[in-house]
């Protein structure tokens, strides 16, 4: 049976409404970072990208010119212009859509040729691999991290684009450049973050495992700003005992004797 061990307990806190509220939020607005990766990535995962999903955000991107109470903030005289007078002011929405369907056949075109369902040379969960001029980016002289480009870079020329599309008076298609830029710098560094927990937890588990079979028995000196939160059996022989239930791995037993 797993351990919960004293550190996920007493250590391991979450914010589960921070949480839930990112969560949501990247969730209902993965259409948003599909609409830059189409275009910058290939070889995706097949269970990470799905041409399905592309169709339905494509089929979203068409009608939603005639939602006017979406879009009645950027286009006050949208109630004017009909149906035909829709397609017509909104041209180059309507080319961005067909682009952006065929960029998604593209990656498609990219795993369907992936026939097992289980095939161990294929991650299907992959982001996929930046196009060429995102590669090996160096400023004054020095590479770019991938973590730097993935957050800042990659997003960069979408958001640049949907300014100048907001100044040009194009604002709808603008303004769905510079929010799926946002979102998309925001999901990338959210992934970091969760990357840096995971280690740090380790780290911090580690430490907290190696600190109470070495204190919480002996009640020697606690080191690495660790502290026991706790009251301890007086008895030595029952402190052994659970203190083999406090941490998961045995073999930190084996270190502290």
């Amino acid at each position: 049976m797993k351990r919960v061990s004293y550190y996920r307990t007493v250590f391991q806190r979450r914010n589960p409404v921070k949480d839930y509220i990112l969560h949501l939020f990247l969730g209902s607005t993965s259409f948003a970072r599909l609409i830059i990766e189409v275009f910058i990535r290939k070889n995706m995962g097949r269970r990470y990208f799905k041409f399905s999903g592309a169709i339905v955000t494509a089929f979203g991107l068409m009608t939603l010119p005639f939602f006017p109470l979406l879009i009645n903030m950027f286009v006050p005289a949208y109630f004017g212009y009909g149906f035909w007078g829709t397609i017509k002011e909104y041209s180059l929405w309507y080319v961005f859509v067909g682009v952006f369907l065929y960029f998604s056949y593209l990656r498609y075109k990219d795993i369907k040729h992936i026939r097992s369902l289980f095939d161990y040379e294929h991650f299907s969960l992959s982001t996929g691999i930046v196009i060429e001029p995102f590669r090996n980016l160096k400023f004054r002289g020095k590479q770019i991290s991938i973590r730097i480009r993935e957050i800042f870079i990659e997003p960069l020329p979408f958001f640049i684009s949907g300014l100048i599309l907001m100044l040009l008076g194009q604002k709808l298609l603008g303004g769905l450049f510079v929010f799926s830029s946002i979102v998309y710098c925001i999901s990338s560094a959210r992934a970091y973050a969760e990357g840096d927990d995971y280690m740090l937890d380790l780290i911090d588990e580690i430490i907290c495992n190696k600190e109470l079979v070495r204190t919480f028995v002996s009640d020697e000196e606690t080191r690495h700003g660790f502290q026991f939160y706790g009251d301890k059996p007086s008895s030595k022989k029952l402190r052994d005992d659970m203190v083999h239930e406090m941490v998961d791995d045995d073999d930190y037993f084996a270190e502290a004797v």
